[in-house]
C-alpha cells in the first residue's frame, strides 16, 4: 500500500511515494514509516479493495467513512492530528521542513479552524485545506 502516502502525507508532509510534491525527497526511513503507518491503517479499518484502489488512484471526491477516517488515523500515526485537533507544533516541524516555516504558517492559518462533523471528516478537511499549499511542481520518488 505504498501510495497510502498520498492521502495523508501530501496534506502535512507531502510524503507522496509515487508523483510527491515537493523538491526534497524522503529518506528510506520516512518511505517506510508512513509505508508502515497507511499498511497499519489500512488493516484497522478494514479497507475495501474499492477504497484501497481510490487511495492508490488519489481519488478523494466523495471519500467513504473508511476513507476519511483512513486519513484521521494516518494523521493521527504521524503526529499531525490528535483527537481531532490539529497539532500545530508538529505540523511546523514536519510541514516547515518541505515546503518552508512561513509557507506553513500560512498553511496553519488558514486550516486551523477546519472542522468536520467528526474526527474523519476533519481530517479529510484539513487534506484538502493543506493540498492549496503544496509546491506546484512534482517530481518522482
Amino acid at each position: 500500500f505504498n501510495s497510502f502516502h498520498s492521502i495523508s502525507i501530501s496534506a502535512i508532509i507531502n510524503l507522496k511515494k509515487y508523483n510527491f510534491p515537493q523538491s526534497v525527497e524522503l529518506n528510506e526511513d520516512q518511505k517506510a514509516l508512513a509505508k508502515k503507518h497507511g499498511e497499519q491503517c489500512s488493516s484497522e479499518l478494514n479497507l475495501t479493495e474499492e477504497e484501497v484502489a481510490k487511495v492508490k488512484a488519489k481519488d478523494f471526491k466523495n471519500p467513504t467513512e473508511n476513507i476519511k477516517c483512513f486519513a484521521n488515523c494516518f494523521f493521527e500515526k504521524i503526529g499531525t492530528l490528535k483527537d481531532g485537533e490539529l497539532q500545530e507544533a508538529v505540523v511546523l516541524e514536519k510541514l516547515g521542513s518541505f515546503i518552508g516555516e512561513e509557507k506553513t504558517k500560512a498553511a496553519l492559518e488558514k486550516c486551523r479552524s477546519v472542522k468536520g462533523e467528526n474526527k474523519c471528516e476533519t481530517a479529510v478537511k484539513l487534506h484538502e485545506c493543506f493540498e492549496e499549499f503544496k509546491p506546484a511542481h512534482a517530481i518522482k520518488a
